[in-house]
């Protein structure tokens, strides 16, 4: 039920520490946790791959030192805790791991071998239906998900990232050229999962097809487009959702627009301010979503429907939506434009 860590190294971190860089220490080293250190190692605080987002949230840039951000009084143990008082303080916390610490000192990291019972496994389902007009004549004969890129379709490096993370289980939403994707991947054993196909009969939006699976899912149910690529961690990503108890999690990406004249402050006809091209920032839907099993209820099977209308009925009830900020590579291949910057990127080995 519980492991120690092979190596505290791993997990030490340097209050002067870039987010960024603790963000990739803390995924390198598993478990979502680190621990920070000042001098003669001893320790000063620890850091989540979830508090790392949220100070991201917050506005926090992710060039900032890690000291600003870490918890002083997170949860630890000794090294004489048993078993059973650990587990319990893992599961109060919802954490996944706790540093032990000794005389100020972290001497080990313990962490759960299994996920806990309140939190089944996932599956995912993948929406691959789409016809791809941006990119025809590409996808008059092959689906856009199953575009290569690399050595590799966009669909299967999807899976791949996902099988990381420890689904098994993937249901296909398909539609457009359904039988391709039959016929190129079959059962997904070579991809390590298990491949179901949902066929819509009819184009059912980005959440509709979700009311066709054919039976009621006990864990979290991952929703990704089929048409994007990204480095996130998305063990990461479902420790988020499972940590703050969210009915429904939306994974976001910044978005940096330029606009190209001098913008106008205003109250009725009065001037306030004028600013020269300023530069806006939005986070965005990433196309990437975690939502509870209970969430499918506002559905009706067969009706088309969008995911920003389901997640209204979310919140129209008062349920938890959490955001998790992308701070990884992420592409959205929707036309030519970003499509070839994929190729360029993956041909020159700039993302494996």
């Amino acid at each position: 039920m519980l492991k120690s860590a092979e190596d505290v190294r791993a997990f030490l971190l340097s209050p002067t520490d870039t987010l960024a860089g603790a963000l990739r220490s803390v995924r390198k080293a598993g478990c979502g946790l680190g621990v920070v250190v000042g001098v003669d190692d001893r320790v000063l605080g620890s850091v989540t791959d979830s508090g790392i987002r949220r100070a991201a949230l917050s506005g926090k840039a992710i060039d900032a030192p890690v000291g600003e951000v870490m918890s002083e009084a997170a949860p630890w143990v000794s090294s004489g805790t048993t078993d059973e008082d650990t587990f319990e303080l893992l599961h109060s916390h919802r954490l996944r791991a706790v540093p032990v610490v000794d005389d100020g000192r972290l001497v080990d990291i313990r962490s759960l071998t299994t996920v806990p019972p309140e939190c089944p496994p996932p599956i995912a389902v993948i929406m691959v239906g789409g016809r791809g007009q941006r990119l025809r004549p590409l996808t008059d004969k092959v689906p856009k998900p199953l575009l290569r890129v690399g050595s590799k379709s966009i669909l299967e490096r999807l899976i791949a990232v996902v099988a990381s993370a420890g689904v098994r289980e993937v249901f296909l939403a398909v539609n457009y050229k359904a039988e391709v994707f039959e016929q190129r991947l079959g059962t997904g054993e070579q991809l390590g999962v298990t491949l179901h196909y949902i066929r819509e009969e009819q184009a059912l939006g980005t959440a509709g097809a979700l009311s066709l699976l054919p039976r009621r899912s006990e864990g979290p149910i991952l929703v990704l487009n089929g048409d994007i690529l990204t480095t996130l961690d998305f063990a990461g990503l479902l420790d988020y959702h499972w940590q703050h108890r969210a009915a429904a999690t939306v994974a976001g990406v910044e978005h940096v627009s330029h606009i190209p004249y001098g913008v106008l402050r205003t109250v009725e006809h009065h001037l306030l301010s004028m600013e020269e091209k300023p530069v806006r920032r939005d986070l965005c839907s990433a196309g990437i979503y975690v939502l509870d099993p209970q969430v499918l209820r506002f559905l009706t099977p067969n009706e088309p429907t969008d995911m920003p209308d389901l997640l209204a009925d979310v919140l129209a009830e008062g349920q938890p939506v959490q955001v998790f900020p992308i701070l990884e590579e992420w592409y959205d291949i929707g036309g030519t434009t970003e499509f070839e910057r994929v190729l360029v990127n993956f041909a020159t080995g700039e993302e494996d």
